[in-house]
């Protein structure tokens, strides 16, 4: 007698989110400066008031420049026409995760908490 495995759903991680987050964007773009280094610019994959998540191939210097816990100054470039946050961000590195399904699937996602606004650019 063989046992037949059931075919349940997989469970869904609960959000955690305190805000919810766009994931539809074009264009944003996050720019990130280190001594010695060129700039950084990365396509932003979503975004809220109060953080961001960018798209870094594996294998990017950039990863290399960041941990979790860091603190980076970082500069939220919208489109022209953007009506989201824009503008110089003191932010935290929360999280390095591989991106398993989607445009970007075998890329990480660098998840970052907008601390605090330094101003506009």
């Amino acid at each position: 007698m063989t046992k037949v495995k059931s075919k349940e759903a997989p469970v869904r991680s609960a959000e955690r989110r305190a805000t919810p987050r766009r994931t539809q964007l074009s264009n944003h773009r996050a720019e990130f400066k280190f001594r010695g280094v060129p700039a950084y610019q990365l396509k932003v994959r979503d975004l809220s008031e109060k953080g961001a998540g960018v798209v870094v191939k594996v294998g990017s210097n950039f990863l290399t420049l960041i941990e979790v816990g860091q603190e980076l100054s970082m500069k939220l470039l919208p489109p022209v026409d953007a009506t989201s946050p824009a503008g110089n961000y003191l932010s935290r590195v929360q999280h390095v995760s591989e991106l398993a399904s989607g445009r970007f699937k075998g890329h990480l996602v660098v998840g970052l908490a907008m601390l605090k606004k330094l101003g506009t650019y």
